[in-house]
């Protein structure tokens, strides 16, 4: 009897995990499966980050000239726009100034009219002599472009505007 309860507790303890061993092994094959897709997939797509890499770098690179010349363009016109702006402020000053200097007639049209008749003489050596006009000077476009590039942009605008 001591004999047949140690068998039948040793039946207890024997363990059948092949099945067990078995559904993991499977689940382990699966993952390793997986992994082997999403690593031959990465593969691919650095391969094809790296190909789109040198082929734009290379136009990139063919158009870094371009650009500089257009950052010059760019800087130019900005100090042109600068300088048309200041020579706009000083022929503003000076227009307010003549106008300043100028007599306004704040008469009627029937008083300025009249006026000759009913007026004394005046002595007209007293009026004010208006000083003589000198003009300011004014912006160039040509210093700050030269006619070379003026040509340049022209095929570039028709150039832009003959695609569309």
């Amino acid at each position: 009897m001591l004999e047949e309860l140690a068998i039948d507790y040793a039946e207890y303890l024997k363990v059948d995990n092949e099945n067990e061993v078995g559904a993991l092994k499977d689940v382990v094959e699966d993952m390793l499966t997986r992994l082997e897709e999403f690593q031959t997939f990465m593969e691919m797509v650095r391969a094809l980050r790296v190909e789109s890499t040198v082929m734009h770098y290379d136009t990139i690179k063919g158009m870094k000239s371009k650009v500089n010349e257009l950052t010059g363009t760019v800087n130019k016109l900005e100090k042109l726009v600068n300088k048309v702006a200041e020579d706009v402020d000083l022929v503003d000053q000076q227009l307010t100034e003549a106008e300043a200097c100028m007599p306004i007639n704040k008469d009627g049209p029937l008083n300025s009219i009249l006026k000759p008749f009913f007026k004394k003489q005046e002595d007209h050596s007293s009026t004010k002599q208006l000083p003589a006009y000198e003009p300011p000077v004014i912006f160039k476009s040509d210093d700050y472009f030269q006619a070379a590039e003026a040509i340049d942009a022209l095929k570039i605008t028709e150039s832009g505007t003959s695609h569309k």
